[in-house]
């Protein structure tokens, strides 16, 4: 009898959206905290790595501008180009969270392991890296051309430093009606795009989806999921209105002080945090996938996981 062929392939996965209630949103978020409490220092690390990961980046973009320039092109698309990192963003994250729910220690080569994937892979997580990208760039330039630029150069004078020395700056003048409205028509984009890529690197990853079919799923699995997601976003706004609200009462407390700054900063990167580590419960609950490798659920049907 012959050997099998080692060409022989794995069948792919058989990936099926489940119904869920729409209690499960806030359960992602608790989740999502117990699992940060056990690891935050390796929660964060992680989150430290894409920020130096987007500025080791920034770096040979940077030999792009001279060309962009040349060809009159706006460098804010050459900015743009880092987020194409934005799903080894978000499979690093969930890759830690699942270790963590196996009580494993975060290591810093999670980060690196969805590029250890297969080329086709790797191929389809560029592809919803651009995709990230191209995303952006609707938002900024379909502003910019509806309000002459106006919350681009407003957002731009308040993140700008005075130089040493200089006199104090005046007062910047408030937005105009129309550009609020450019503004949340900004925000309406962004949150429209990320409908087909907020499921698809896991796709990728778990399903071997291809980039197309990935964010099509993504968009059919949040439709099905909105009532979820609903209490998911509610959730969120809850809890990011109670951490300014802390803020604020540090701030009333002890001004303007080095203190308060460093709680602020640290707060907001364990809230970026925290955020990437709901994306893994949030998928595991919402796709069912049958497949020769490992994958574990987080929540049964009819109970809760045990704490």
């Amino acid at each position: 009898m012959s050997a099998p062929s080692a060409a022989t392939t794995v069948p792919a996965p058989t990936v099926r959206i489940r119904s869920i209630p729409a209690s499960a949103g806030l359960r992602w978020i608790r989740l999502a905290l117990r699992a940060f409490v056990r690891q935050p220092g390796g929660f964060m690390g992680m989150f430290g790595l894409f920020l130096l990961a987007m500025l080791l980046l920034s770096i040979p973009l940077a030999l792009l501008v001279p060309l962009a320039q040349a060809i009159h092109l706006d460098t804010f698309v050459v900015s743009m180009l880092g987020l194409v990192l934005m799903p080894l963003l978000s499979l690093s994250f969930m890759l830690a969270t699942e270790a963590v729910t196996n009580d494993l220690r975060i290591r810093p080569g999670l980060f690196f392991a969805p590029l250890r994937a297969s080329a086709p892979q790797r191929r389809a997580l560029i592809e919803v890296g651009l995709a990230y990208v191209a995303m952006s760039l609707a938002a900024w330039y379909v502003g910019n051309g509806l309000d002459g630029g106006e919350t681009a150069k407003w957002f731009t004078d308040r993140m700008m430093m005075p130089p040493e020395g200089a006199a104090a700056p005046q007062a910047l003048a408030p937005l105009s009606d129309s550009a609020r409205i450019v503004v949340f028509l900004k925000v309406a984009v962004v949150a429209l795009g990320s409908i087909p890529l907020w499921h698809a690197p896991a796709l990728i990853h778990w399903g071997r989806y291809g980039a197309a079919k990935a964010m099509f799923a993504s968009v059919v699995a949040m439709w099905r999921t909105r009532a979820a997601l609903a209490v998911f976003a509610l959730g969120w706004f809850a809890l990011s209105f109670a951490l300014t609200s802390v803020l604020a009462l540090l701030e009333l407390m002890l001004g303007n002080s080095v203190v308060v700054l460093g709680v602020a900063v640290m707060l907001s990167w364990a809230v970026s945090a925290l955020f990437y580590v709901t994306l893994w419960f949030g998928f595991a609950d919402t796709f069912e996938i049958t497949s020769t490798s490992t994958f574990r659920t987080v929540m049964a049907d009819a109970a809760p996981p045990a704490p």
